[in-house]
């Protein structure tokens, strides 16, 4: 188990306008397993997400009425000790392009940051154009090779693959 330098905690539940961040619990998950098996293709399985999120922390994502509408993976300490990298934010396909992903992902930068992360990353793997877009939406900004922390990391931080670093200045 790692440890972290950084306290992140869920509890309680954040609220946020149309949405609310808490801790992603194995039911939450396991109900999402069918859509979320898309939504990780092609570059992880819904194996690969069960792993990462022993080291990792999962945030679920909910309305305002509390139904569970999607799920984010947030590294904490990575890449460096002091800052989180959210390789992961999903929403049911039923609920997307409701800005609801945008909000949740403004709602979890901002969380992060209360919780003492300096810095929030956004890693995204060559073939995933559209998170790029969903990032820039979010003042998230691509980094140059100089200002990168390094080769991206996956959903582990062992794993490591072509792509971008994304970061949201404070």
């Amino acid at each position: 188990m790692r440890v972290l330098t950084t306290a992140l905690s869920f509890e309680p539940a954040v609220a946020s306008g149309r949405i609310g961040l808490s801790a992603l619990t194995a039911e939450a998950l396991a109900q999402m397993s069918a859509w979320l098996a898309g939504a990780l293709a092609p570059e992880w399985t819904f194996e690969e997400l069960e792993t990462a999120l022993a080291s990792a922390t999962g945030v679920l994502i909910s309305d305002a009425e509390g139904e569970a509408i999607g799920m984010a993976v947030v590294m904490p300490d990575v890449p460096a000790p002091g800052c989180a990298a959210v390789p992961l934010i999903a929403i049911d396909p039923a609920r997307r392009f409701r800005g609801l992903g945008g909000e949740a992902g403004i709602a979890l930068d901002h969380h992060l940051r209360a919780s003492g992360f300096e810095r929030v990353y956004a890693p995204i793997p060559d073939g995933r154009g559209l998170a790029v877009y969903f990032w820039l939406r979010l003042g998230f900004r691509p980094l140059r090779t100089p200002e990168s922390p390094g080769r991206l990391i996956g959903l582990t931080t062992g794993e490591t693959r072509a792509g971008i670093w994304m970061l949201r200045d404070a």
